[in-house]
């Protein structure tokens, strides 16, 4: 089934830039007074088709039941976000400036926001649609499915040049201390 292989591709990617977003994310974010996250961006995962059976198809995350109305972000846990795969795009693609201080130069910065930004580039369907505006019931098409697993191929060679490139933080390295 091409639509279980695209759902399944995109959580790995997304799994992917994970382990690498949250070796800064898990040392700033956490002690931050002011999360960017919202309730709205957790109910437009849910709301949303594509990435609702993201969550499914890899490692779910239940929605509390009362998950249409509450006023808190439901899937921020104390460390991170709960919902390991199917996030709405925007949770990956914005960076606070605070986020962006704590990396040591400003091509490790660009870096980083181009490896948030990845996943901006499988939200783009053919015809100018786009994954994150999908409503609920809304189906995607074979040809909407196979331009997803282009972009996704695009996005995961991105990766692997973002990689060589040297300018993202290796794991263990020692981030610039927080401003206060």
């Amino acid at each position: 089934m091409p639509a279980l292989r695209a759902a399944r591709s995109y959580a790995r990617l997304e799994a992917e830039l994970r382990a690498r977003i949250d070796r800064l994310t898990a040392r700033v974010c956490p002690g931050c007074r002011s999360p960017c996250c919202r309730p709205v961006y957790c109910r437009k995962t849910f709301d949303n088709p594509w990435y609702r059976w993201v969550n499914r198809v890899c490692r779910p995350f239940v929605p509390p039941p009362e998950w249409r109305v509450t006023r808190q972000p439901f899937g921020l846990g104390p460390r991170d976000c709960e919902i390991r795969a199917g996030r709405y795009v925007f949770c990956y693609s914005f960076n606070c400036r605070r986020l962006l201080a704590a990396l040591p130069e400003p091509g490790a910065r660009r870096a980083f926001q181009a490896l948030s930004d990845l996943l901006l580039h499988p939200d783009r369907l053919p015809g100018g649609r786009r994954l994150h505006e999908l409503g609920p019931g809304e189906r995607l098409s074979r040809r909407e499915v196979g331009a997803i697993d282009r972009a996704l191929a695009e996005a995961r060679q991105a990766l692997v040049v973002l990689d060589a490139s040297g300018m993202l933080p290796p794991a263990g390295t020692r981030l610039k201390p927080e401003a206060p």
